[in-house]
């Protein structure tokens, strides 16, 4: 008799991602995993294979939901608009009674992405993801004219990546809000911030 899946794929998933995310990957057991997602040991091995896979898997699904999160909350506003909406939204998940967990990629790329080739590969690819759709907004900025030409978009894009990680890390060791308010608003400033007039050439 054929075996069939007695439970939902996606929403058990779903819940392997939610304890990963918020245990993280060495200090989630197997039986912490199986209690999460409601099911039989035979039927978790026959669906997943084993529990780094279903940790890609969970991680992988956490990208694709968190991109799909930024698209929806940037699409059809200005390079400026969308990167302050950007960083708001970053904030506010941040300060929130969810914030303690951080970003499941971010806590990847701590814990498991120097020595695991896989998960690296996913938060690389996590990463310059996002370093791409800032990169884009700097640069509708640059045309429209809100964001100075001569801004380097590559670069700004990537520290900005770097204050965004700075957030995910102080939202998890339970800073106070207004570190992390800091570190959004210096995002901003990056592209907004006037440069300092050197006066005339010699």
């Amino acid at each position: 008799m054929p075996w069939h899946k007695q439970f939902d794929v996606d929403e058990t998933l779903e819940k392997a991602t939610e304890i990963f995310w918020t245990r993280g990957y060495q200090a989630t057991s197997m039986r912490d995993l199986l209690d999460a997602m409601g099911i039989q040991k035979g039927s978790f091995y026959n669906a997943y294979g084993s529990k780094h896979e279903v940790y890609l898997k969970a991680l992988e699904q956490y990208n694709v939901a968190t991109s799909g999160r930024m698209r929806e909350t940037t699409a059809g506003r200005s390079g400026l608009d969308a990167l302050r909406v950007f960083f708001e939204a970053i904030y506010e998940d941040c300060i929130s009674p969810s914030g303690h967990k951080g970003c499941m990629v971010i806590n990847c790329a701590l814990e498991l992405a120097h020595h695991d080739r896989e998960a690296q590969a996913i938060v690389k690819r996590a990463i310059a993801g996002t370093e791409e759709a800032l990169r884009g907004f700097i640069l509708d900025g640059q045309r429209s004219g809100e964001i100075r030409v001569g801004l380097d978009a590559d670069a700004t894009a990537k520290a900005m990546m770097s204050l965004i990680m700075g957030m995910r890390v102080y939202s998890r060791s339970g800073s106070d809000p207004g570190a992390i308010r800091t570190l959004a608003n210096q995002a901003i400033h990056l592209v907004t911030a006037q440069q300092p007039d050197t006066g005339p050439a010699a």
